[in-house]
């Protein structure tokens, strides 16, 4: 019995550990330099409203570069890799010794490090800033490195973007109080956040300079000073609230035990095995895919809707800060799958926007930064269609009246509304509504004269980066832009034979770009094929080889650049190519794992070769899944034979009512095709 006993505390305390260890394979650094991802390292917890990091001169979408050499301050807010000039960048600090200026400081690269939920760094003038984060607040501890005065300069007009107008009130030797209204991204809409600055240490005087505050304290030598700052989009008084609630009776060392345990909850999700490169770049961008929405929930439980109204969240947490027009492929689909009740909350959140005025670009009220919303309607039905229980019924006359928003002056328009008029019918099919079914059903299939018209011969013009008025891509890369009709897909290609041919003379002459992403689910499509090894194939590539890319977002390069699509430095992607608010991170963790929701609104998932040895999902439901792989290696990736719970499959998706039940798929490997395998 005391040997039993053994066992399982070993098996208990093992377990404990392994989860714990999971957050170290996290480098927030990938993807951090120039435009290779337009990440940063700053302190985050999963889907936190407060991002606190460096701001650099020379600074991306986020307002930091890995290459810079100094740094302007520390800022709260910010969007990940969402393209024109970000948003966000508000609420500037630096410290500094000497003389008040608002100067860059350079500092030891050497010194920089992050960690989930931590940030720090250290100046070449002897000054060390260490940061952590909560939900609502962002905590920095500045060290100074002699006696006598130092200071803080606070800029309270900072931003990425265009700021509107600020204010700020000095309200005591310790309080900083203010407000400010910014543009959002690409300068579409506003938000504006009021904020409580808080300091542990009495400062003697306030220096104003040049719209500048800066706080001048009397110090010690190696004396620290924590500065607490909370951000609100309802008032300066909930700000507070936020602030003292967050803090009561917590260290720093305290908030970032806690933030780091916050990313251990989401990590311990998923447990691979394999390489440890692998495992870095696959807990990287599992990170990276937790960084929005925004919890926007004040600690009173009250949050602000696009229309200024201050509403109550009952029984849920409501988020805000989308960029739909992507993650729709990938990101919310994840979540979906490792934890649905946060999809809830989601789901329920983008319901509000809807019933407080949700617009294709952001409005003038928005409650924080955000970029884009359209597509959510396909949101909410790949989560209803995958258990998520949501009352579309309800919501339904505000995704008819948003049809009248899409455009269709380009051939990739007509794509993407066609997508979207299928998922309207699918909805209309889901609350009983059979005429709209059928009228939606019928706009779903426009999509066919435009693919005959643009997409059927592929002649001179269809290696064009935006060719025919197209967003960004060719129509070589939009052209396999129809997952939620692939019969009807293949009826216009006249045949699998075609469409097995066209696809594979996409991939063999290096037409795909996966630096953007119109055609980033094309590499499972040949599932749908006379060849559907090739997924294996590529999607393996892509993974873990180097490739040759000739696009970046808005040109076809002369010169192709060769390399590896994914990897562990600081230029973690290939030139230009954006994360686009978790969208390639969240493609990645799929990829990995060997499966891809190949059309979001469908219950189902491509199944293609992990490169794990073994991969265990902690199902919310309490049901395990493994995936296990036999004889993986850098050769063997072609999938022999595979079993789910002991019994052979021959089809290359799986549904995720399957994937609920938990159990084992398993994988047997070589190093040639099984060509009568997924046929």
């Amino acid at each position: 019995m005391r040997k039993l006993v053994f066992y399982f505390v070993v098996i208990f305390f093992t377990s404990i550990l392994s989860a714990a260890d999971l957050v170290r394979y996290v480098d927030p650094f990938i993807c951090s330099a120039g435009d290779h991802g337009q990440l940063d390292p700053s302190a985050n917890v999963p889907f936190g409203m407060i991002k606190l990091g460096p701001q650099t001169l020379s600074g991306g979408h986020t307002g930091y570069d890995y290459n810079a050499k100094e740094i302007s301050g520390f800022t709260h807010t910010r969007l990940m890799g969402v393209g024109c000039s970000g948003a966000g960048g508000v609420l500037l600090t630096k410290p500094g010794l000497g003389e008040p200026n608002a100067d860059a400081i350079e500092y030891l690269k050497n010194s920089e490090t992050a960690s989930p939920g931590y940030y720090a760094v250290k100046f070449v003038n002897g000054i060390q800033a260490d940061m952590t984060i909560n939900q609502h607040v962002g905590l920095q501890r500045f060290t100074f490195p002699q006696s006598g005065k130092a200071y803080i300069m606070i800029d309270p007009a900072a931003s990425l973007e265009e700021v509107l107008s600020s204010e700020y009130d000095v309200r005591s030797n310790r309080e900083i109080t203010g407000r400010i209204t910014a543009k959002n991204n690409c300068r579409f809409g506003m938000y504006t956040n009021y904020y409580v600055i808080n300091f542990d240490k009495a400062f003697d005087s306030v220096v104003k300079k040049d719209g500048k505050v800066f706080l001048v304290f009397s110090l010690k030598q190696d004396e620290s000073v924590i500065m607490s700052a909370a951000l609100s989009p309802l008032s300066v008084e909930q700000a507070r609230e936020d602030l003292y609630s967050a803090l009561m009776n917590k260290s720093f060392d305290t908030v970032k035990t806690e933030a780091k345990q916050a990313w251990e909850n989401i990590f311990d999700r998923v447990v691979v095995e394999g390489k440890e490169e692998y495992k870095t770049l696959f807990y990287t961008h599992l990170y990276h895919s937790c960084l929005s929405p925004f919890n926007s929930t004040s600690s009173s439980g009250t949050y602000k809707g696009t229309d200024n109204k201050i509403y109550k969240a009952e029984g849920y947490t409501h988020y805000d800060s989308w960029s739909i027009w992507d993650t729709f492929r990938t990101k919310f689909p994840l979540v979906t799958l490792l934890e649905p009740g946060l999809m809830r909350d989601f789901c329920l959140s983008l319901v509000d926007l809807y019933n407080t005025g949700l617009t294709y670009q952001p409005s003038n009220s928005e409650p924080i930064v955000t970029c884009r919303t359209e597509h959510a309607s396909i949101v909410l039905l790949d989560a209803w269609k995958k258990g998520i229980p949501l009352d579309l019924k309800a919501v339904y006359p505000k995704l008819v009246e948003e049809t009248k928003q899409f455009s269709t002056d380009s051939p990739d328009k007509k794509l993407e509304a066609a997508y979207d008029y299928w998922c309207l019918a699918e909805i209309a099919k889901i609350v009983g509504n059979n005429a709209d079914y059928v009228k939606y059903s019928q706009k779903a299939g426009m999509y066919k004269d435009i693919w005959v018209e643009k997409f059927k011969v592929m002649n001179e013009n269809a290696d064009i980066m935006h060719g025919d008025g197209l967003y960004e891509g060719t129509l070589w890369q939009y052209r396999w832009f129809v997952p939620q009709d692939i019969p009807g897909l293949l009826e216009l290609f006249e045949g699998k034979d075609n469409y097995t041919k066209d696809l594979t003379y996409f991939y063999e002459n290096d037409l795909y770009n996966h630096g953007n992403q119109p055609d980033i689910h094309v590499p499972f499509m040949f599932a749908f094929s006379n060849s559907p090894w090739l997924s294996q194939k590529w999607v393996n590539e892509i993974l873990t080889k180097d490739t040759k890319n000739y696009y970046g977002t808005h040109v076809k390069w002369d010169k192709p650049f060769v390399g590896r699509i994914y990897n562990t430095s600081p230029q973690g992607y290939i030139p230009e190519m954006d994360d686009d608010d978790g969208t390639m991170s969240a493609w990645y963790v799929f990829a990995a794992m060997g499966l891809y929701p190949y059309c979001v609104g469908k219950p189902e998932y491509v199944i293609t070769t992990p490169i794990f040895d073994n991969i265990k999902i902690n199902l919310e439901n309490g049901n395990p899944l493994e995936i296990k792989t036999k004889n993986f290696s850098d050769e063997n990736y072609y999938i022999q034979s595979v079993t789910f719970n002991g019994k052979k499959i021959n089809s290359a998706i799986i549904t995720h009512e399957q994937l609920m039940e938990g159990g084992v798929l398993e994988y047997e490997l070589g190093n040639k095709p099984n060509t009568k395998l997924f046929k």
